[in-house]
């Protein structure tokens, strides 16, 4: 073949693999759930859409920001708000002072803390479109995407408002579901499964930090999740996660992430099979205790990387006798409902499973 030709094809061919690398990649739906102390906050990515669901304390605020900054997020589709308490809002006046966001999404419940006034003030100054949330409502940010909202329901609870009318999410890319549960509550998780929504998910934000007013036997059943995430703090005063609460989702055969031991976690999912990793962040030590009169804005030397570490964590099938780094090709072809996550190769080898010859893993 005339090497100008071959030149040619060989140029197309790496183009063609570099565009099909490029789409595959924005396929994927990618969930963080953030390391924020004794609050919320999750990132939505897809196909470069951006959703924030709450953003813990005020204090925090500069820490929510850290990690977005340092993942390229520029600006914010929707911000979610699922109720407004201070330990899921506190963090959003820095948000909202910070990046652009086309649209607020609100329990509708209202609060008579300063807080909860700055929140709203904030909206109104920055003009922002407002929407209070309804069960049965879907959210328009990407065809392969269904996001729905699954509660607050249409009548209110009057009994710990707040925490009970806190917004639900189901986020669903093909075969892989996401529940974000904010603080709902077993009063909230009754009415849900009263409700008739399908509630099956392959990964549960656990309701309420692990409280067990929470996570109920029968709740955890209909979920069936393989992946559960609950945001906490280490020590905290609450004594969350509760111990009938981490027995309820064991019970379940899920395995179990917490913000206050793993840190910041990050979920990927192809619409098929799912892959978790735990977030190495420059962010995690940064608290300030700025008022939104008085953010400051984080450097960018202080953004975060992603990695897995060098000794995990690492994936499985309950199918195969191969262990993987997440990001392995094989990994990504394993089925939600064969997933199984080790902390460490020696926990992998262990358990029967040796190094895949694809990655390589140690």
């Amino acid at each position: 073949m005339n090497k100008s030709i071959f030149g040619r094809v060989l140029l197309a061919a790496l183009i063609i693999a570099i565009l099909t690398s490029a789409v595959l990649a924005s396929e994927n739906l990618t969930v963080y759930f953030w390391d924020v102390g004794q609050g919320d906050s999750e990132l939505i990515q897809f196909n470069n859409k951006n959703v924030l669901i709450d953003a813990s304390t005020e204090d925090m605020g500069p820490r929510v920001e850290c990690y977005l900054n340092g993942i390229g997020v520029s600006s914010l589709d929707l911000l979610v708000a699922t109720h407004p308490h201070s330990d899921h809002i506190g963090g959003l006046l820095t948000v909202l002072n910070d990046f652009p966001i086309r649209q607020v999404l609100d329990s509708g419940q209202e609060h008579t803390s300063q807080t909860f006034e700055n929140y709203l003030n904030l909206i109104d100054q920055k003009n922002i479109p407002f929407e209070v949330a309804k069960r049965g409502q879907t959210i328009d940010l990407d065809p392969a995407l269904d996001i729905e909202v699954l509660s607050p329901p249409a009548t209110h609870f009057t009994d710990d408002a707040l925490n009970q009318n806190s917004i639900v999410l189901k986020v669903t890319y093909e075969n892989v579901s996401f529940l974000f549960m904010g603080d709902g509550g077993t009063a909230a998780e009754t009415n849900l499964l009263s409700s008739g929504y399908n509630l099956d998910a392959d990964i549960l934000k656990v309701g309420h930090h692990g409280s067990s007013s929470a996570s109920s036997a029968e709740f955890l059943r209909a979920v069936t999740p393989s992946v559960s995430v609950i945001e906490v703090w280490e020590g905290n005063e609450y004594g969350h996660p509760t111990a009938r609460t981490l027995t309820a989702l064991q019970n379940t055969g899920s395995a179990i992430y917490r913000t206050d031991r793993d840190g910041s976690i990050m979920v990927t999912t192809d619409g098929e099979g799912i892959t978790v990793a735990k977030v190495q962040s420059r962010c995690s030590n940064l608290v300030s205790s700025n008022t939104i009169s008085s953010t400051a804005s984080v450097p960018a030397t202080a953004s975060s990387t992603i990695s897995a570490s060098s000794d995990g964590p690492f994936v499985a099938s309950s199918k195969s006798d191969k262990y993987h780094y997440p990001t392995c090709s094989a990994a990504k072809r394993i089925k939600s409902s064969n997933l199984i996550t080790f902390a460490s190769s020696a926990e992998a080898r262990a358990a029967g499973y040796s190094p895949c010859s694809i990655c390589h893993p140690p």
